[in-house]
């Protein structure tokens, strides 16, 4: 069974995986969350630079826990402390219709409950390989990494379409950019799929909080950033 997307991921992976595996896995430390942050970011197409959107990002610990609420992407995450492996994944597609997807992460294998306008289905997945994150955590989880390391590979697993890819994570160096919030130094950071080419922007200081996120065709331009 495949869940469609609304996206339409189709990724054309061309870096095979003894390249990757030549690169160290990527380890997180949760230890970098405190708390709840709250990040609000302003969404820009990228050819017009218009603004389209707002999106709220709640980045919040809860007992032995690290959830991730994203207000744009219908998202929320639970992630298991101190390495942040996904525990659970709860995600709103609207397509031709609306599909709530569930996915349940226990041992080596993920389960996959969907309610669809076809009626509900599910599939279980076994895990290829770790570290695994989950998609909706990705932008999120960056922060708890190590940016003295160069590259760094995972597997990224899509929820709306049951997949699993194999990319790398590059640090390119320190930049400062402005953005609504302000002007900061941050670490350049590439999500190298392999034919696709992503980057984000995050803070050198610690927590590390996401500036900016280009995908080649919307932005994320931080706006705002309450701690509690």
């Amino acid at each position: 069974m495949k869940f469609q997307s609304f996206f339409k991921v189709i990724f054309l992976i061309l870096i095979s995986v003894a390249i990757f595996a030549k690169m160290p896995a990527i380890s997180l430390d949760g230890s970098i969350f405190e708390g709840k942050t709250t990040l609000e970011y302003g969404i820009y197409v990228k050819e017009s630079g218009e603004r389209v959107a707002q999106s709220t990002v709640i980045v919040e610990v809860e007992d032995s826990m690290v959830l991730i609420d994203d207000s744009l992407n219908e998202s929320l995450v639970s992630l298991r402390l101190p390495g942040l492996e996904p525990y659970y994944g709860d995600k709103t597609i609207h397509f031709n219709g609306d599909y709530e997807i569930h996915s349940q992460f226990e041992g080596d294998s993920i389960f996959i409950d969907a309610t669809t306008p076809n009626g509900d289905q599910s599939i279980r997945q076994e895990i290829p390989q770790r570290p695994l994150l989950h998609n909706d955590q990705l932008l999120f989880s960056i922060p708890a990494m190590d940016f003295s390391v160069q590259k760094q590979s995972l597997t990224l697993f899509i929820p709306a379409n049951a997949t699993f890819i194999d990319m790398a994570v590059v640090v390119k160096g320190k930049e400062k950019v402005e953005v609504p919030a302000g002007e900061f130094e941050v670490y350049r950071v590439v999500f190298d799929f392999g034919m696709d080419v992503q980057y984000g922007l995050y803070l050198v200081e610690k927590p590390h909080n996401l500036v900016f996120y280009d995908n080649n065709q919307i932005q994320y331009k931080l706006e705002k950033i309450e701690t509690e």
